[in-house]
């Protein structure tokens, strides 16, 4: 017989470099792993609430006991997870310009971008559009049209509808019009040396600018899925990055209190996501404050960095393009064969059949799609840019 010996620290450490081979890349080779744990936080309620949403869908008989109200109301408000995700974007396209001034390539920008996030939500949407085509369910050249309309992020803009397609396509819309406008909001107010006029500032702009939304109606479908309705989000974040980056003493004073802030913040959150006036200035408030504590706390921190919490938050592209196609084709089929029982029992028990599936092909499709373009779409764009340039002198001699 052949005796094998198992070390467990050899296998701990293979463990360890096969995790480690998720971890995502960043642009700048700095890697905050906090900031993939806030991915985390923003992905878990928007994959709750959908899967809740389709479930009650394809199950007709399934009611919401009285009991369940409550649990069913916080599952609901899913959205502050996009929110979140609006907030962290202002803040990480924010960080590059709140530290040392340096040299700016918005070429190199957009180039980042077109290389790296737009082959995977290409490569999705195709492969859920040619489902769609399997199945049949809109005539071709409709479907076609509304492709167009979702590569490029304006379906919402053109249809006044979600895209048929991937219906939580619409924030990624919002993101690719801030995106196009962030580094300029974010020089124009890094370039005010003053720290704390900077700072009131922006805090009097985002309240005037939630006062004409509502005048004007910007919070309300379709404007709301559009940079009109989220604004105040991103800025939210260009805020916290500059307090982040620039406070460091104060916000390396860890303490207790603010661990205890979080859970609080985000139920404030929950209730206070509505079209009131008053209550949006609340929920910025303890969106701001859900932040801060995520810098301040002693243990939250340590909790939004661990391996495995940041690892599932760096995979959050992926898994938001992919889960909400997963769910309709699961709960179709729970709807078909499943039986009825109450909301919390039959949602509870085919979440553990619906996060292990979601969280299997995201990493499939993260390691084989998403991955290699962070790491290799710097090179991919030299490329190209050099492919260019030797085509256009080519063409300079042909004339010559």
């Amino acid at each position: 017989m052949i005796a094998i010996h198992l070390n467990p620290n050899t296998m701990l450490s293979k463990l360890n470099t096969w995790m480690s081979s998720f971890q995502r890349s960043t642009s700048n080779g700095r890697f905050i792993p906090f900031v993939d744990g806030l991915r985390f936080l923003a992905i878990v309620p928007v994959v709750l609430q959908h899967a809740s949403e389709r479930l009650i869908k394809y199950n007709e008989q399934l009611q919401v006991q009285a009991w369940e109200v409550d649990a069913h109301f916080l599952v609901s408000r899913g959205a502050i997870g996009v929110i979140i995700f609006f907030t962290l974007s202002g803040f990480i396209l924010s960080l590059p310009f709140a530290g040392e001034k340096k040299a700016f390539s918005y070429r190199k920008y957009i180039g980042r971008r077109l290389t790296r996030l737009e082959p995977p939500f290409i490569f999705w949407m195709s492969l859920f559009a040619l489902i769609l085509i399997v199945r049949g369910e809109l005539p071709f050249a409709e479907l076609a049209s509304r492709w167009l309309a979702s590569i490029f992020y304006s379906h919402t803009a053109i249809y006044g509808e979600f895209s048929v397609i991937n219906p939580v396509a619409w924030s990624l819309e919002v993101e690719i019009q801030y995106y196009l406008i962030a580094p300029f909001l974010a020089l124009l107010y890094f370039n005010q040396s003053d720290k704390r006029f900077r700072r009131a500032a922006l805090g009097i702009i985002i309240l005037l600018f939630l006062a004409y939304q509502h005048a004007l109606g910007w919070h309300l479908f379709p404007l709301k899925s559009s940079l009109l309705g989220h604004l105040q989000h991103f800025l939210i974040g260009m805020l916290l990055a500059d307090v982040y980056k620039n406070e460091t003493a104060w916000v390396n004073r860890k303490s207790l209190i603010y661990d205890i802030l979080v859970p609080i913040s985000l139920l404030i959150m929950a209730y206070t996501w509505t079209e009131e006036f008053g209550k949006t200035i609340v929920m910025n408030l303890a969106l701001t404050s859900s932040f801060i504590a995520a810098f301040k706390g002693k243990y939250f921190i340590q909790f939004l960095s661990l391996k495995w919490i940041t690892i599932i938050g760096g995979m959050c592209y992926t898994i938001y393009l992919i889960h909400l196609p997963l769910l309709e084709m699961l709960y179709s089929f729970i709807g078909t064969y499943g039986q009825s029982t109450s909301w919390s029992w039959q949602l509870t028990i085919s979440l553990l059949i619906a996060l292990p599936l979601i969280l299997l092909s995201s990493l499939i499709g993260y390691k084989m799609i998403e991955q290699p373009f962070m790491r290799k779409s710097p090179k991919l764009l030299g490329r190209l840019l050099s492919s260019f340039k030797t085509s256009g002198n080519s063409l300079k001699r042909q004339e010559a």
